[in-house]
């Protein structure tokens, strides 16, 4: 059964209990009622009847009523008739016997016969008894169970329109909602949501509570959908960096292989070889990197003076570049609870960046405070739509002429969030770039080993 058959059936059924014990107590009540009417009816009629007999001078007319019945029972148990004319009281109460009429005459309480309701009083040798057909009171109570019965007829008829619209008005917004689920499950629309009802009900939660879920589970498939993608193109870009010296060298062996190569080639095709070699070395080390740092399990943070490390950056840098002036922007110490072989692999790679992306003799800064990193350059700055995608792996602003794999960021950004933080950077076209590294102070350990 549906929900609104149950729900329906459920409120008849309880219907039906309420409307058959109201009407059993009311047919109960009434028939006391009319039972006690008659009781006392028939003990007056009881009591005039046997001052008639008493005084007999006086008259018979209007010793009981017409429905009533008198009756002088004598010792032998058969009974005359003194008012009324009811043959089948005279039977039942013949039928009852002389002891028993005299044990309700003792108690003098009203008492029940076939169809009859009786009373009896002694009186000399004999029993008076008064008795009264209980037709009325039958009918009465059958009139009232059958009116209650059509009342309960019509009111159950009203019921089951009236209640299957209200229930089915108040499950619309669930039959809805069954729609939407069901349109999602087939059609696989994860940008679908359920209607709101528009009132603050239990369904309306219900549908807010079905909306979020849905959000996430969308949320949740656009990101494994993002990262199998950028997982195809890391692949894809790892591939293509990888091939150029695998081609390279290659290509010496083939030639060497068929004695291509002379003696005076032969110094140089080892060189190139060697270079391409060295650049796979260096390429599979940052992936590697990058692969670790991924794992959050590569951290080993120790109290490092941060101002040290950039002093040391910085004389490697000039020692590689000494027409390029650097500056240091920093307080005397900053100690700060890092992995320092990774710090400083940050601060190479940001200067290299600077190094391989601005014109010779470009002024550089690098900025230290508690908790950020800063590299400023004054060279031609980035476009939007490179700036954007700085951090990506792979992603060179210029394919051709840029030195490198595109990792330097990629690497500086994996190890600022391995601390706990996040990098940034900030670039416009001739006004020179920044990129700024935050985390935190004391990075959290749980997960690093």
């Amino acid at each position: 059964m549906t929900l609104n058959a149950r729900l329906l059936t459920g409120l008849l059924a309880i219907t039906c209990a309420g409307l058959t014990i109201m009407g059993l107590v009311s047919a109960f009540v009434l028939r006391g009622y009319l039972m006690h009417r008659v009781d006392e009816q028939l003990q007056g009629t009881r009591d005039r009847a046997v001052s008639r007999l008493l005084r007999p001078g006086l008259p018979e007319q209007g010793v009981a009523p017409a429905r009533f019945v008198v009756l002088a029972v004598a010792p032998s148990g058969r009974a005359h008739v003194l008012s009324g004319e009811d043959p089948h009281a005279v039977t039942e109460v013949e039928k009852l016997g002389a002891d028993k009429l005299a044990e309700h005459a003792s108690t003098l309480a009203p008492f029940s016969l076939p169809g009859l309701r009786a009373v009896a009083r002694p009186w000399r040798n004999g029993i008076v008894v008064v008795a009264s057909p209980l037709d009325e009171i039958h009918s009465a109570v059958r009139n009232l169970i059958l009116s209650e019965i059509a009342t309960a007829a019509l009111l159950l008829a009203v019921l089951i329109v009236l209640g299957r619209w209200l229930i089915g008005r108040g499950l619309l917004p669930l039959s809805r909602m069954a729609v939407t689920a069901h349109a999602i499950t087939t059609g696989g629309d994860l940008r679908a949501r359920m209607p709101d009802p528009g009132h603050r009900t239990e369904a309306a939660r219900l549908a807010a509570a079905i909306n979020v879920m849905l959000e996430r589970i969308e949320q949740a498939f656009w990101a494994r959908s993002r990262s199998e993608s950028r997982v195809r193109e890391f692949a894809a870009d790892a591939s293509h960096e990888l091939r150029t010296p695998l081609t390279t060298i290659q290509g010496y062996a083939e030639l060497y292989r068929h004695g291509a190569l002379g003696p005076d080639e032969l110094p140089d095709a080892m060189r190139r070889i060697e270079g391409e070699a060295g650049r796979m070395n260096n390429l599979v080390t940052a992936l590697l990197d990058l692969a670790r740092l991924d794992r959050e399990a590569s951290l080993h943070p120790t109290p490092t003076d941060l101002v040290s490390l950039a002093r040391d950056a910085i004389a490697d840098a000039t020692a590689a570049a000494p027409d390029r002036p650097l500056h240091l922007d920093a307080p005397d110490t900053l100690i700060t609870n890092v992995d320092e072989p990774r710090i400083r692999q940050v601060l190479a790679n940001l200067l290299a960046n600077v190094q391989a992306h601005t014109p010779p003799g470009t002024p550089a800064t690098i900025r230290l405070a508690p908790g950020i990193i800063e590299v400023t350059d004054e060279g031609p700055g980035m476009a939007p739509q490179d700036a954007a995608r700085a951090f990506e792996r792979f992603h060179r602003a210029d394919q051709k002429t840029a030195p490198g794999a595109g990792l330097g960021l990629p690497i500086a950004a994996a190890i600022a969030a391995a601390h706990g933080g996040r990098a940034e950077l900030l670039s416009e076209p001739s006004r020179g770039t920044t990129v700024r590294i935050t985390f935190a102070q004391t990075p959290p350990e749980a997960g690093r080993s």
